[in-house]
């Protein structure tokens, strides 16, 4: 890959590193490390891999290291040097994969999902020590506009040398007009789970980032299916929900975001002033037998406020929400919990069902109510809820 000008990558955050390249005669490496000498040897080490998976000689790589992990110094390498050439299809290739990872359900457990700065190694350093049912490694608003190249690189290095266990791994893309396309190239090869699209306003984005999916996963041998989760943020979303949400048999979730549509709106962020595009995801969501997923609540610090926003969300049928905070996750998973009451409830539409089933009965009563398909569903989704959060559950099954 050529190399045609000096450039930078990083920044001299604590868990960072700072990557200059130059054009050289030959491939050199030079390093100063905040982790001492012992560490500095292992740097050059990394550098000299990459450089040479990548087929890059002249090049001088210069590395200020501030207690970054082989992972990050590995990406930073990369971005210097797209910056540096012409984004020559090397630096697309797959890498190696650290991580042991699954495919997911589609009807997995989404309840939270956390956004995390795609650019800021400092806190993708600690991603993995967070128990989000969704974790978003986001390469959109979160980023800025200089640095969104850079942060491609690091996802994809934080996604292949991370294990996250259970959580589930988004990517929140830019949008496909305006960088997605670039962003897919780079991030499918860290085999993410799913892929979050911003501003979504047709099925005919949908779409098409399904078919870029299908093109990326042959070429990456992704062992599975990637999700999409299409994020409503606009009035014209907002009425092209129930299209967005059919529009792909990959999309599993669709999300709200409240942020955008306000300040396109110029309504307050209020209950009532966003009743209803919140209902118009719900309803084009169940009626598409996804999940639905509410807008994030901004501030960190009270607690409360974020209960009676999460449970006014679930009483509209909201099945999650996101979360800007780790310490977010547990207090929106327990107010999104069933109650005492809603467990009896569902083991008792359940039980009505079971023992139906066992007389022959064609249909089936509970309190006065028919059991129908749909109502038996959500009894059992309760129940499941409940025993995941450890709630005392008679097995109804």
């Amino acid at each position: 890959m050529p190399i045609e000008r000096e450039a930078v990558c990083g920044s001299e955050d604590r868990s960072d590193a700072l990557v200059r390249v130059r054009p050289a005669e030959e491939l050199q490496v030079s390093v100063n490390s905040k982790s001492g000498p012992m560490y500095e040897d292992r740097i050059v080490q990394v550098v000299r891999e990459n450089a040479e998976r990548l087929g890059v000689t002249g090049v001088h790589i210069e590395v200020q290291e501030f207690g970054a992990y082989d992972h990050v110094i590995a990406a930073r390498v990369e971005g210097a040097l797209w910056r540096a050439g012409d984004g020559g299809e090397a630096l697309h290739q797959p890498i190696t994969i650290q991580a042991s990872r699954r495919a997911t359900p589609r009807d997995r457990f989404r309840r939270s999902r956390l956004y995390s700065p795609g650019n800021s190694a400092r806190t993708l350093a600690f991603a993995d020590a967070f128990s989000p049912d969704c974790l978003l490694l986001d390469l959109e608003d979160a980023v800025p506009p200089g640095e969104k190249d850079g942060a491609r690189f690091l996802v994809r290095r934080v996604l292949s040398a991370l294990d996250f266990g259970e959580t589930e791994l988004w990517v929140r893309i830019n949008p496909l007009d305006r960088g997605g396309h670039d962003d897919l190239r780079i991030v499918l090869g860290g085999r993410p789970h799913g892929i979050c699209l911003p501003k979504a306003e047709s099925a005919v984005q949908v779409t098409e980032l399904a078919g870029r999916l299908y093109e990326l996963e042959g070429r990456y041998g992704l062992p599975w299916r990637v999700w999409i989760m299409p994020i409503i943020e606009s009035p014209k979303g907002a009425f092209a929900a129930p299209d967005i949400a059919q529009a792909s048999e990959r999309v599993v979730c669709l999300a709200f975001g409240a942020e955008d549509y306000t300040r396109e709106v110029g309504c307050s962020r209020d209950r009532e002033a966003l009743l209803w595009p919140r209902a118009q995801v719900v309803s084009a969501a169940k009626a598409a037998g996804i999940q639905a997923s509410d807008s994030v609540y901004a501030d960190v610090e009270n607690e409360q406020g974020l209960v009676e926003d999460t449970l006014w969300a679930g009483s509209l049928g909201f099945d999650g929400k996101g979360v800007i905070h780790p310490m977010q996750i547990d207090t929106v998973h327990h107010a999104l919990a069933p109650s005492a009451e809603q467990v009896c409830w569902a083991r008792g539409v359940v039980s009505a069902a079971e023992e139906g089933e066992r007389r022959g009965a064609g249909a089936v009563t509970y309190q006065g109510s028919m059991v129908d398909r749909p109502v038996l569903q959500r009894a059992r989704r309760i129940l499941e809820v409940a025993r995941k959060l450890g709630m005392e559950v008679e097995d109804a099954s």
